[in-house]
C-alpha cells in the first residue's frame, strides 16, 4: 500500500521553523498561515484566515531534528 504524503506535512518537512521554536504552527496551502502557543488558538486563527479545508498542525521543535523518510 502507497500512502501519497501531504503537501503541507512536505512543506513543513523541507521548511526551516527556526523562528517559530516551540510554537504550533497552521499550515494550508504549502504556507503557514498561523502559529502561536495554543493550538486550538492556531487552529482557530488558521480557519478565519483560509478557505482551505486542508489546514494541517505542526509542532516546531525547539531544537533540531532529524526526519527520516523511506518506502517498504
Amino acid at each position: 500500500m502507497v500512502r501519497k504524503v501531504s503537501s503541507n506535512y512536505d512543506f513543513f518537512v523541507k521548511t526551516s521553523t527556526s523562528k517559530y521554536k516551540g510554537e504550533w504552527l497552521a499550515i494550508a496551502d504549502k504556507k503557514i498561515i498561523a502559529h502561536g502557543k495554543k493550538a486550538d488558538e492556531v487552529y482557530k486563527a488558521a480557519s478565519k484566515k483560509t478557505k482551505s479545508k486542508n489546514i494541517s498542525l505542526a509542532k516546531a521543535p525547539n531544537a533540531q531534528m532529524l526526519v527520516l523518510s523511506f518506502r517498504l
